[in-house]
């Protein structure tokens, strides 16, 4: 059976026109709210820029080797440093897409190759778990890996000052 609608499809009609028109001053509203102006893109670019990301590889870098994880004796501190770790491990890739020219691709794809293999030593090694969650590490494996990431990560930071 056909349904008809008598009278009701002009209201419905002005309605729906309505709601475009204020939809579509909003939109207008939120393109004007956020003007591009040159200080805006010339940030946008700098942020963006190689040699941005290389300054901020290296300022993550400083301040990684500033922490206890990176300072302490490894077989002592390992047990609170999987964060750290962590942290660390994702640092060499962004580390890797930082490096410029082939001197310093060089020297970082080396340093950052020591780091993860240390990671790798630290994560078999089970010195990552939090205490009660698998077996136990055993701190002649998890303590001299620490240090081995310590030192990664000392020379993956003066791979970056060549």
């Amino acid at each position: 059976m056909p349904v008809s609608v008598r009278g009701s499809v002009r209201p419905r009609l002005r309605l729906l026109s309505g709601l475009l028109a204020v939809v579509a001053a909003l939109t207008a509203a939120g393109c004007a709210a956020s003007p591009q102006n040159s200080t805006t893109a010339a940030q946008a670019a700098r942020d963006s820029s190689p040699t941005a990301q290389r300054e901020d590889v290296v300022d993550k870098l400083t301040v990684f080797a500033k922490d206890e994880c990176a300072t302490q004796d490894g077989a002592q501190v390992y047990p609170q440093c999987a964060r750290f770790v962590r942290e660390v491990a994702n640092a060499t890739v962004a580390a890797r897409a930082a490096a410029h020219g082939p001197t310093e691709q060089a020297a970082v794809t080396a340093a950052a190759d020591a780091v993860d293999g240390s990671v790798d030593r630290l994560t078999r090694g089970g010195c990552l778990l939090p205490p009660g969650q698998g077996p136990a590490s055993d701190p002649a494996v998890c303590g001299p890996a620490l240090t081995s990431l310590q030192d990664g990560l000392r020379g993956l930071r003066a791979a970056f000052a060549t």
